[in-house]
């Protein structure tokens, strides 16, 4: 895994969050709220920054994925998803400094609105519940439970469907004994799927060495989410052709 430069402040965020006891008050907050807190510092910053205007948006992005990790995480997992996002980012090619710029403009303003008492460390978004199974896919969509597409007829976005889960059951079937074979237990695989769906992607919209960059910044990113850095490249060479040296 590439080794993440961290500024001083950065640190200095992260080991505030690590040794506090209180809960941040935006802590189950709603994202709109949150936002209003920090909107002004955000847009502040980025303009010293000389963002240019068509990257603007993207910087933007960044931080609803900041504010997120704040309204669902406190501790260590704040830590980890807040660094994990720093670390996807750059590898997108956007500058790690402003990126942490923007992460303690961000905290300073979060913790001037307060903190609250301990209270429970789970996601208060709590589990989210898939819509129950209506029959097939076509028919959910023609009787409007599944979301349409803007362009297309009903058959035409039933028949991708269809083609993309046998797709990713193929995908699954190569995959369990590339993990098998390097004894990752069982309850991991949903996380190693889904790099290789995202790597899958990636190789139908690059290719040579632009797809060995692309690949590579992914491994990196999953890499930093605690999976194994050699079996992720193992399925980029098997699965997908991708030699990506270590």
């Amino acid at each position: 895994m590439r080794p993440l430069p961290l500024t001083a402040e950065t640190q200095a965020v992260f080991s505030r969050i690590r040794t506090y006891d209180w809960v941040l008050l935006v802590f189950g907050m709603s994202h709109a709220k949150v936002w209003r807190l920090v909107e002004a510092r955000v847009k502040n910053r980025i303009n010293a920054g000389g963002v240019d205007i068509h990257e603007r948006n993207m910087y933007r992005s960044f931080v609803w994925e900041l504010l997120k990790a704040f309204r669902t995480q406190t501790g260590e997992p704040l830590v980890n998803a807040l660094e994990l996002a720093i670390r996807k980012w750059a590898n997108f090619g956007f500058a790690p400094v402003l990126l942490q710029e923007l992460l303690g403009d961000c905290f300073l303003r979060l913790e001037q609105f307060g903190y609250g008492e301990p209270r429970s460390k789970t996601s208060p978004l709590g589990k989210r519940r898939g819509p129950r199974s209506q029959g097939s896919y076509e028919k959910a969509l023609k009787k409007g439970r599944a979301s349409r597409a803007r362009s297309g007829k009903v058959e035409e976005q039933a028949a991708k469907q269809k083609a993309g889960s046998a797709q990713a059951a193929q995908i699954a079937d190569r995959l369990r004994p590339i993990l098998a074979a390097r004894a990752i237990p069982g309850a991991q695989f949903v996380a190693y799927f889904a790099f290789a769906q995202r790597l899958g992607r990636l190789s139908r919209n690059y290719t040579a060495k632009s797809l060995a960059m692309a690949a590579s910044d992914l491994i990196d990113l999953y890499e930093a989410n605690s999976l194994d850095g050699d079996a992720l490249r193992a399925i980029a060479t098997t699965l997908f052709g991708v030699d990506v040296s270590s």
